[in-house]
């Protein structure tokens, strides 16, 4: 049996083994086969093919190459590199890149490239005639709780040489700028060791070219990867002779607007340690320099020369300038010591054994700078300064045991014009410091500045600065407001400042009081605004640790109440750990002492009188990208609006309750909540939101409201036509939405949906002696375009029927009809329909005032635009008739009647008669007016400002016997009527009467000669 078994188990193993044998072979042909096929299947013309695919498929552009060749141990080589964008901006040539890399390394996680060449890189950018082709992405932030790490890259070893490498920038005005010969090597090595790198290129514009030298050798830390922070090393940068205007195309592709010109050469060589430069030493040249950017609105800083020299090294928190020197055509600036870095250092800048100096000079032709300068600095257009400089100086000594500092700065001989007349400051601007200190402490002997409307005194301690400041407006504004302009009011009064400040460690305390005496504000129209006296009190810390102010209190007392802040932390940094939050009071607020100043800086309507006692709470805070304003305790005790021609409207109390969030960068508004109450005019629920996003502002609202007209009349007067006068309760729920270009509030209304739940509408309204019935008007706007729809109501026992519409598309807004209508049907009117309305139709209407009969309007046509564009005037055409007047004989009617046997009144009827009002100018053919029984016809225009330009068919003929003599309605036509030009203006009308005397001796003198005629016949 033994023997069997092992008979049995020695053919087993032995197919184990063959197995096992054959499977290796297998393995090791695999492996034979790839080490032959990758690199032959990347080196073909298929493999080349599905590697440009790949590229093409992943970049906005097309890549090609002619040739690719890959070995496990000539490394890899690519031939002809070529690369195009979609936009036809940047094209990019290159005829070799060669590399040898560490396949191993690379299979783990690093780069390690080994050296990798590349010969005669070409590279042409055209930024000319270029438009953004796609809408910026909003930037994703990253997720709560998550900070951002720093990019470590897997880099093992990359040694890049770069030969002959050219690159070409078209800039968008055409100017082209090459940089040429650039010859690059850099061994790039990971964080923790030593990276070294040497650029040399040439700047070639119009023939000339420019050396650029630029070495050095950095080492990262580990910790930290590819970022400055904790990295050492020195860099080295030389220009020769490089011309900055051929630069612009290099500055356009960097995105910096700035246009320079003129030479600069120089050297700047500096050693790293800890991500600080540290040991500079700079010396630069330039000449003729002009440089201009978007922030110098417009004006070009020159100077024929430029020389900049720096010797300094950093110590820890001191830096020692061994040398600094900056010369120019207008500056000269000299300074040499040594000095702190941080706050905290520079505290001890002025202790008695510190070792820290400082010596240093300065002087400015200010009337140099100004002339280049002026939109910059503010000056007013047409200034030319002509004299003027600025210097000062600081030094620092020790003696006997006492550290002073003295520095001391002047402005001095200010003069000029403005469009050709003389303007200078009465006296210097002098600013001087003493400061001395000792082992008992540092003491501010003195800190003045002197100036024609203003004196500025501080002594004291560290500890405790005490300081005081008197400012004159009138002087303030006549002495600077001569060469800048100091707003649009003119400013007069007193201001008195008085506090004091303790400097600590981390943190300044200000605590004080101002006191504003007789404040005077008026404007070019007259409109004034006048304070007696108001207090201010303050008191505030500035945390410098952390970016933060802590307000105390500050509180303002005036005769028109008092507003105060209390308890509220201010931060300036977006470091700042405590986020913002304030708490403002107002108490005892009269509205009627304030009016004035709401007038004139506010653009309240001067003739509306307003009165009130206003108790309010605001607060504000910030939440991440916004700031929430809410109140819950808003008052306005016994507010009255008086308006003329309005009903006042009072109310014994108002209460106000909203909750707002603005975000400042997206320029988004959101009203969250909006409640007011009032016995007439309520808002129960209001909300409103704008939104900025993807280059779009999109508004959307509701309004859910109750209001009496005739309050709100009064509160609405200066938006309404003169004269008018609503009344009824109504109530409404609106709906509004649009949605427009960022930026073009002009395209708002062009994009506005609206809808209300209620119709619009009132149960009286007066206008120009037009007496209205209770009206409902559907009113609704989609797209921007604004229907009213069919209504009819009553006036003055009449109807008034109407229906229109307002493309608030267009640049100029107007009110138009849908088509012919009856808009009055059977209106009486009467006296005040007459003088505003009637007159304007036909001057006999003038001197009315006792003005009845019944009107009748149908318009073909009529627009009448909206708003103050004068490039629209309104046209009207239609038909007007008016029956069973009563006129009285004044005025012009009375001149036309004056040969005519009438009463003191006439009965009188208006015909229908056509009309045309366009261009300013109301015109019309042939308007019959029956004055009793006598026909009158007028036909002509009333033109612009008023004037009349027409002719008065009278009811008179001429008889043979040289006589005036009346006809009635019938008995003759208008052709053989007797007709008089009609001049002058609708209050002046002038008829010319003179034409019947000339008429009367045409008559005559054809009569004399028939009879002489007959005579000689005889």
């Amino acid at each position: 049996m033994r023997v069997k078994k092992n008979s049995k188990a020695g053919p087993r193993k032995r197919t184990a083994t063959r197995i096992l044998k054959l499977a290796l072979a297998l393995i090791v042909v695999l492996i034979v086969l790839v080490l032959f096929l990758v690199p032959a299947f990347v080196s073909s013309e298929k493999g080349r093919q599905i590697i440009l695919a790949k590229i093409n498929n992943s970049i906005d552009g097309q890549t090609n190459f002619a040739d690719l060749s890959m070995g496990w141990f000539r490394g890899i080589k690519v031939a002809d590199v070529s690369f195009n964008d979609s936009l036809g901006q940047v094209a990019v040539q290159v005829k070799q890149i060669a590399a040898k890399p560490h396949y191993g390394s690379i299979l783990i996680g690093n780069l390690s490239f080994g050296e990798m060449i590349v010969d005669e890189p070409k590279v042409e950018i055209n930024l000319k005639d270029t438009q953004a082709k796609k809408a910026e992405k909003v930037r994703q932030e990253p997720s709560a709780g998550k900070r951002a790490q720093p990019v470590v890259l897997p880099i093992k070893k990359i040694n890049l040489v770069l030969n002959d490498g050219n690159l070409k920038v078209t800039g968008p005005k055409a100017k082209t700028v090459e940089l040429s010969q650039i010859n690059s090597k850099v061994n790039l090595r990971p964080p923790g060791q030593q990276t070294n790198f040497d650029l040399n290129m040439a700047v070639v514009d119009g023939g000339r070219a420019s050396k650029i030298q630029v070495a050095g050798r950095i080492t990262p830390k580990q910790q930290n990867g590819w970022t400055l922070e904790g990295t050492s090393g020195n860099l080295t940068v030389e220009v020769n002779d490089l011309d900055l205007e051929s630069l612009g195309p290099i500055f356009a592709l960097a995105g910096v607007e700035v246009q320079a010109k003129g030479l600069i050469e120089g050297r700047v060589k500096s050693e790293i340690k800890d991500g600080r430069f540290e040991n500079l030493s700079c010396d630069i040249k330039g000449k003729n320099l002009d440089i201009t950017s978007a922030e110098l609105k417009g004006d070009r800083l020159r100077t024929s020369r430029l020389d900049v020299s720096v010797r300094l090294n950093r110590e820890k928190e001191t830096i020692n300038i061994d040398d600094l020197q900056i010369k120019s055509d207008w500056a000269f600036v000299t300074a040499s010591g040594v000095v702190p870095t941080t706050f905290k250092s520079f505290g001890d800048f002025f202790q008695a054994d510190s070792n820290y100096n400082l010596k240093g000079n300065f002087n400015c032709d200010l009337a140099a700078v100004l002339s280049q300068m002026p939109k910059t600095l503010g000056l007013k257009e047409g200034t030319q300064i002509t004299s003027g400089q600025l210097n000062g100086n600081v030094e620092t000594s020790t003696r006997a045991g006492q550290r002073q500092i003295q520095a001391q700065g002047t402005l001095t001989g200010l003069e000029g014009t403005v469009k050709g007349k003389k303007i200078a400051l009465s006296e210097p601007i002098r600013a001087q410091a003493q400061i001395s200190s000792d082992k008992a402490g540092i003491n501010f002997d003195k800190l003045d500045v002197s100036a024609p409307f203003a004196k500025i005194n501080c002594t004291g301690t560290s500890e405790l600065l005490k300081y005081n400041a008197d400012v004159d407006l009138a002087k303030l504004q006549s002495e600077l407001g001569q060469f800048i302009n100091i707003g649009q009011y003119r400013m007069a009064g007193e201001l008195l400042e008085k506090g004091q400040i303790s400097i600590k460690e981390k943190k300044v305390t200000i605590s004080g009081t101002s006191v504003a005496k007789n404040l005077r504000f008026s404007s070019k129209e007259g409109v004034t605004a006048s304070e007696p006296m108001a207090n201010v009190a303050y008191a505030f810390d500035i945390d410098t640790e952390n970016s933060t102010i802590a307000v105390d209190s500050i509180r303002a007392d005036a005769s028109f109440g008092r507003v105060s802040i209390k308890d509220a932390v201010l931060p300036w940094s977006k470091s700042s750990p405590e986020p913002l939050h304030m708490a403002i009071s107002a108490n005892n607020v009269d509205l009627n002492k304030l009016q004035p100043f709401a007038v004139l800086f506010a653009s309240f309507p001067q003739q509306m009188q307003l009165a009130g006692i206003v108790d309010s709470d605001i607060y504000v805070s910030a939440e991440k990208d916004f700031y929430r304003i809410t109140t819950i305790s808003t008052k306005i005790e016994n507010l009255k609006f008086s308006y003329p021609g309005q009903e006042p409207f009072e109310s014994n109390e108002v209460t106000l309750v909203f909750e707002v969030e603005v975000n400042p960068e997206q320029k988004a508004i959101n009203v969250k909540k909006l409640q007011l109450e009032s016995p007439q005019i309520r808002i129960k629920k209001g909300e409103f939101k704008q939104i900025n996003k993807a280059g779009k502002t999109k508004l959307e609202g509701l309004i859910d409201c109750e209001y009496d007209w005739s309050a709100l009349s009064t509160v609405t007067g200066p938006f309404l036509p003169q004269g008018l006068k609503l009344q009824g309760e109504r109530k409404n729920t609106i709906n509004f939405a649009s949605e427009y270009p960022s930026g073009r509030t002009d395209k708002l209304l062009a994009n506005l949906n609206l809808s209300t739940k209620a119709k619009l509408g009132f149960e009286k309204a007066q206008y120009m002696g037009l007496n209205f019935g209770p009206t409902d008007v559907d009113i609704q706007i989609q797209n921007g375009l604004l229907k009213i729809a069919p209504f009819a109501t009553t006036v003055n026992d009449g109807q008034f029927n109407f229906a229109g519409r307002i493309d608030l598309k267009q640049k100029s807004i107007v009110l138009q009809t849908t088509g012919p209508m009856q808009i009055v049907d059977k209106i009486s009117i009467n006296d005040e329909v007459g003088s505003n309305l009637l007159v304007y139709l036909n001057p006999i209407f003038k001197d009315q005032v006792t003005t009845t009969g019944v009107a009748n309007f149908h318009s073909e046509e009529l627009v009448i635009p909206l708003g103050s564009n004068a490039d629209v005037q309104p046209k009207i055409i239609g038909t007007v008739g008016i029956e069973n007047m009563r006129l009285e004989t004044l005025g012009l009617l009375g001149n036309i009647l004056s040969r005519a046997r009438t009463k003191r009144y006439v009965k009188a009827a208006l015909l229908p008669t056509k009309f045309v009002l366009e261009n300013e100018k109301l015109s019309y053919d042939n308007m019959q007016i029956n004055l009793d029984v006598y026909p009158v016809n007028f036909g002509g225009s009333i033109g612009p400002n008023q004037v009349l330009d027409m002719t008065v068919i009278t009811h008179y003929i001429l008889t043979s016997d040289f006589e005036l003599r009346t006809v009635k309605i019938g008995e003759q036509t208008p052709n053989e009527r007797f007709s008089l030009p009609l001049t002058g203006t609708i209050d002046n009308p002038e008829l010319d009467w003179r034409k019947l005397v000339e008429e009367k001796g045409k008559q005559l003198l054809d009569s004399l000669w028939k009879k002489g005629l007959e005579e000689l016949l005889k």
